[in-house]
């Protein structure tokens, strides 16, 4: 599927994407470091990427990552472990592809529900979940050990 968007002044496919090697962490670790206040360490990723329930996508232009998207799946369900997108290149519609490649990846292996934490704060990261019909399930009191914020719970149903 051939998916092509112009949100901003950056025109991208979805064939930008492809699945996080261990040759892309250094640009998802740069990524990482300046997008969270308790980053992931180099380990996580790794474990991540090793994990047989993980699938792990970046976006590339010009073989330079631009964001990624991790998840978890079980069965019928995916969790969003981790997304980000470089500083430089937010609100150009990268953090949309990348979710929205994601759920399709998920869908088309018969997983229909999608989960996720954010912070109470990040209103930019609700309005994404949100515009793709994710809506809030509940909280979770200090899920942020740094800061002591909230978590909300956010999930998305595809079933048929």
């Amino acid at each position: 599927m051939r998916n092509e968007k112009n949100n901003s002044a950056t025109a991208y496919t979805e064939d930008m994407i492809s699945e996080m090697t261990e040759d892309d962490l250094a640009g998802v670790l740069e990524i990482e470091k300046r997008s969270f206040i308790s980053p992931w360490t180099r380990r996580m990723f790794e474990e991540t990427l090793s994990s047989p329930v993980s699938a792990n996508f970046v976006i590339k232009i010009n073989m330079g990552i631009l964001g990624y998207i991790m998840l978890y799946s079980v069965e019928d369900e995916a969790h969003i472990m981790n997304l980000a997108v470089h500083p430089d290149h937010r609100g150009k519609g990268y953090g949309s592809n990348l979710i929205a490649h994601a759920v399709l990846y998920f869908v088309r292996r018969n997983v229909s529900e999608f989960f996720l934490e954010v912070r109470e704060s990040n209103m930019d990261a609700q309005h994404l979940y949100t515009k793709f019909g994710f809506g809030i399930i509940g909280k979770r009191k200090r899920y942020y050990m740094e800061t002591n914020e909230d978590a909300l719970v956010m999930h998305l149903s595809v079933r048929k």
